[in-house]
């Protein structure tokens, strides 16, 4: 019975009149099976004879109850004449729906013989039945989610997996609450009601799911025709909700054409492009599509009257919901197979790869490890050979400021020895007059004497030769100092008489080399104490280089004819901040910018070929710095003169 009406009445009458024939009567008892999801009370004959739940006016005290199949004896043996009565009422606020495409079991009685009720024959044995198959049914599917959904976690890049699970598990719940229904398991209505909603929405979402795996399986985009199906599911659905009488039908039958319709035509689509696999899908649809038009065919018409009698339409309906999902996993159990097949010779090949490139690499290794050898050996042999080279320029370097300080030597030690001879040839001529009042026995002739003045001038002179000895003496010391091996042990030094030592040592070098050459020597030396602590030896060598490079500078600035030019070179010295700052400065040619970068990098030099080993400044730099712990700047304008600023710690 399924009466809209009554529901929306909330509680009214249904009266039976029933006729049974006597002789049927004396031979068997008759049985009434009632079935309900409210709550009643049943009269025979004006008796009540049975109460499912509590029946009342008032809605609120009404208490409904579900029950299948309640069964109980018909009263009164004999008659044959009956009058059924059932005062039912519904309890308000529970979400009334539909668990199948038949009426729903609002209240339903059948009324059988005693014979019919042994476990093996209808209605007992088709609900049996029907509920086996829904177990098994959602069993089966339960088991293809699991199975799919492990594919899907293998192989993450077949999706087609993972909607197939999806589909299974929706398909496993849909069945599953209807499994729960039958055996009452499920007994609470509101819950039993919702779960009939859910089971018929559930079913088109269970077809796009499938087809979406099918989409996946192609790889194939999707179409307008997929979207429509969708959008017909959806409005399948919402006449599910609004019409209570034909919505679960139109829901099932609806949705189970459209989707399968559209599967069908994809996988025709993918057997003509010889997609693998694609003909065992389409013989699954074929035969799903088969046994749902029998199944309908048989429940909504009566075009096939035997099948209808016989119970023919949940065989039907396992045969058509079974093989699309059955031979679809069949083929994604496929697919997996063949990808890891595939994968398998992959990773043997990879193996194999791996394998030769490794023996490559072991290869490649030996060789380099046997040109490494031979690159060490030849870069030891070359550092060896270099680090000789770099001692022959050192020394060279050495030699060659030694060879400008001999020439600057010899040129600064000619004065004095010209002084001695001058002088002791002049002493020579004064003591032979000297001699001349004297006899040969040593006296003095009568009437001489000796020439005071001619003495004195003697002692003059030998005072001068002695004075110019001298200075010679401290040139010859200066050249023993410079040319000895410094000691790195530091010593208390004049500066300021160091620097203006060789200042003239190099100015006198380079005249030795050019007789024209003349400049203007400038110093402006701290007239405070300049004492500290320095290798002398080391000093020298770099105040060398550096006066040599201002001559050399301020020479090649002459070479050029500049009108009114006058070359300059100034060494000065200053104390300030604890420092001892010392300038050599001078008018010359200057250095560029991109030069001045580069000026203290070792074998780097300006001169020409044969003039400069490019050690100089390099050496003047490390002994500064990491020598003496101080620092050597350089500040030029090209064209217009350079200075060398050194800066050293006075302790």
């Amino acid at each position: 019975m399924d009466l809209p009406q009554v529901r929306k009445a909330g509680i009214g009458w249904l009266r039976l009149n029933l006729h049974v024939d006597s002789t049927l009567l004396q031979q068997q008892a008759i049985t009434l099976l009632v079935s309900q999801v409210a709550a009643s009370a049943l009269y025979c004959n004006g008796q009540l004879i049975l109460r499912l739940g509590t029946v009342s006016p008032n809605a609120d005290e009404v208490d409904a109850v579900y029950t299948t199949y309640h069964s109980f004896g018909l009263p009164g043996v004999g008659k044959s004449n009956y009058v059924l009565a059932v005062r039912i009422a519904f309890q308000p606020h529970l979400p009334y729906t539909k668990f199948g495409a038949g009426p729903n079991s609002l209240y339903r009685v059948y009324v059988v013989a005693d014979s019919l009720l042994d476990p093996f024959s209808p209605p007992v044995l088709g609900s049996a039945k029907y509920l086996t198959y829904t177990f098994v049914k959602a069993g089966l599917f339960f088991i293809l989610a699991l199975l799919h959904l492990c594919f899907f976690i293998f192989y993450p890049s077949q999706k087609a997996n993972l909607f197939f699970a999806i589909s299974s598990l929706l398909f496993f719940v849909h069945w599953l609450g209807l499994g729960l229904k039958i055996t009452w398991l499920l007994s609470d209505l509101d819950t039993l009601m919702y779960v009939g909603q859910l089971r018929a929405v559930l079913f088109p979402v269970n077809y796009i799911c499938l087809v979406t795996a099918l989409y996946t399986a192609y790889a194939l985009p999707k179409s307008f025709y997929y979207w429509a199906g969708v959008g017909v599911c959806g409005l399948l659905i919402v006449i599910y909700f609004f019409n209570y009488q034909s919505g679960v039908v139109w829901i099932e039958i609806g949705s189970t054409i459209v989707m399968t319709a559209e599967a069908i035509r994809i996988t025709v689509m993918a057997v003509v492009r010889k997609h693998r696999g694609a003909n065992i899908i389409l013989i699954g649809l074929v035969f799903s599509f088969v046994c749902l038009s029998m199944r309908y065919l048989t429940q909504f018409t009566s075009l096939l009257p035997y099948f209808r009698i016989n119970g023919y339409g949940t065989t039907f309906d396992i045969f058509g919901v079974l093989p699309l999902p059955l031979f679809l996993s069949v083929y994604l159990a496929s697919e997996f197979a063949f990808a890891s097949k595939s994968l398998a010779a992959q990773l043997v090949a990879v193996k194999q790869l791996s394998a030769r490139t490794l023996a490559q690499e072991q290869e490649k290794q030996q060789i380099l490890s046997t040109q490494n050898e031979t690159l060490e050996k030849q870069v030891t042999e070359r550092t060896a050979e270099l680090k000789a080279s770099q001692n022959q320029l050192i020394q060279k370097e050495k030699l060659a400021s030694l060879g400008e300080l001999t020439a600057g030597i010899a040129h600064e030690i000619q004065n004095p020895l010209n002084f001695v001879n001058n002088f002791s040839e002049l002493s020579v001529e004064l003591i032979g007059e000297l001699k001349s009042p004297l006899t040969p026995d040593g006296g003095i002739r009568e009437g001489e004497k000796v020439d005071m003045e001619l003495l004195a001038d003697v002692v003059q002179n030998l005072e001068k030769i002695n004075l110019h000895g001298k200075r010679a003496s401290s040139i010859v010391k200066g050249m023993l100092e410079h040319s000895r091996q410094s000691t790195g042990e530091q010593a208390l030094t004049d500066i300021n008489q160091l620097a203006d030592e060789y200042l003239r040592l190099a100015y006198q070098g380079l005249r030795s080399k050019n007789q024209d050459f003349n400049c203007d020597l400038i110093t402006d030396f701290d007239p405070n104490p300049s004492n500290i602590e320095v290798v002398p030896q080391d000093i020298g060598r770099v105040l060398l280089n550096l006066l040599n490079n201002a001559f050399y500078a301020v020479n090649e600035r002459v070479k050029k004819g500049e009108p009114n030019y006058q070359p300059k070179v100034t060494v000065a010295t200053k104390v300030a901040d604890n420092q001892l700052q010392i300038q050599v400065k001078d008018n010359g040619t200057g250095i560029s910018e991109t030069i001045k970068a580069k000026i203290f990098q070792p074998f780097f030099t300006t001169k020409p070929t044969g003039e400069g080993t490019g050690l100089g400044l390099s050496l003047a730099y490390d002994i500064v710095t990491k020598g003496h712990g101080g620092t050597i700047e350089v500040e030029s304008m090209e064209g217009q003169g350079t200075t060398f600023t050194m800066r050293l710690p006075k302790l």
